[in-house]
């Protein structure tokens, strides 16, 4: 079988127009290209990455055609999440050294991937005139698909706040911790200073649902207060040891453990993300065979 970046390869390099650039009905109907959605956060160490990657897998696990672009130019990681090694980077092609096709490589599920570069200092720093040369690139490549998701750096550095803001949709990924609700804040001002564009929030790490909703309780009331415009919750995603586990071995957690809260947690946001009704809620022989006990 195929994959969506091998078809995408072979299009390219016979400079024609692949089967799989006919737009689907979402598509067709909205008369754009894919739904871009930035996901980012405020600070390090919150989950952002684990959440884009599971996205993605699960939009594409949805028959969505999905590219993930890690948008951490210097310090890129989705690959390492899934124990890949890239034959080719967006360093190689910043280097005119590859084709934007030549670095797409193939996830679970089917989605996409354009690696950044890992460790390298001046794709960390790339210049405006650089970065603008990238993003037309991706906005041809952005026709082939239904969703792309933006990994991008934490903080709010300059080419993380820029991927963020030209998105149509930011995810702002916050833990509980008083610095990841601070940093947050810091990063929705940025982006609502740059330009007035939806965010949605996922708590992760939560202890539970009632930690959640306080912890989007708190950010909200603040954003509301000084920044006039509010935030939507998207999901409250409890603390599970099996999400550290999953990192180690380098497997996607949504594949790894499909039965889990953070999986059914992440199929409530991809659905919310496709317009689609919310799935009914589980009952107790459900939840109890399959050890879901906060499904939703």
């Amino acid at each position: 079988m195929i994959d969506q970046a091998q078809k995408l390869r072979e299009a390219f390099s016979k400079g024609g127009r692949p089967a799989c650039e006919e737009p689907s009905p979402e598509m067709r109907k909205a008369g754009t290209c894919g739904k871009s959605i930035a996901i980012t956060s405020g600070k390090g160490g919150v989950g952002k990455t684990n959440i884009c990657l599971s996205l993605g897998i699960t939009l594409s696990m949805m028959k969505k055609r999905v590219l993930i672009l890690d948008a951490d130019l210097g310090l890129a990681n989705i690959h390492i999440l899934l124990g890949v090694s890239p034959a080719k980077s967006l360093e190689q092609y910043m280097k005119n050294e590859c084709g934007l096709e030549q670095v797409l490589i193939q996830g679970p599920g089917g989605v996409s991937i354009l690696p950044g570069a890992s460790g390298v200092q001046s794709m960390a720093d790339l210049e405006p005139l650089r970065l603008g040369i990238l993003s037309r690139e991706l906005t041809a490549l952005e026709r082939h698909y239904d969703f792309v998701l933006i990994d991008t750096g934490a903080g709010i550095g300059r080419i993380a706040t820029e991927f963020a803001s030209k998105a149509d949709m930011a995810i702002l990924v916050v833990t509980p911790e008083p610095t990841s609700l601070a940093d947050a804040y810091g990063m929705v001002k940025v982006l609502y200073k740059k330009r007035e564009m939806p965010v949605a929030v996922v708590v992760n790490m939560a202890s539970g649902d009632a930690d959640g909703k306080e912890t989007f309780d708190r950010l909200n009331a603040l954003v509301v207060r000084f920044l006039v415009k509010p935030l939507t919750c998207l999901a409250v995603i409890p603390f599970d040891k099996q999400v550290g586990e999953a990192v180690r071995r380098q497997t996607a957690m949504s594949v790894a453990h499909p039965r889990t809260v953070f999986a059914a947690r992440i199929q409530h946001a991809s659905r919310q993300l496709c317009g689609l009704p919310i799935a009914k809620r589980e009952g107790f022989f459900s939840r109890l065979l399959n050890r879901s006990a906060s499904a939703l």
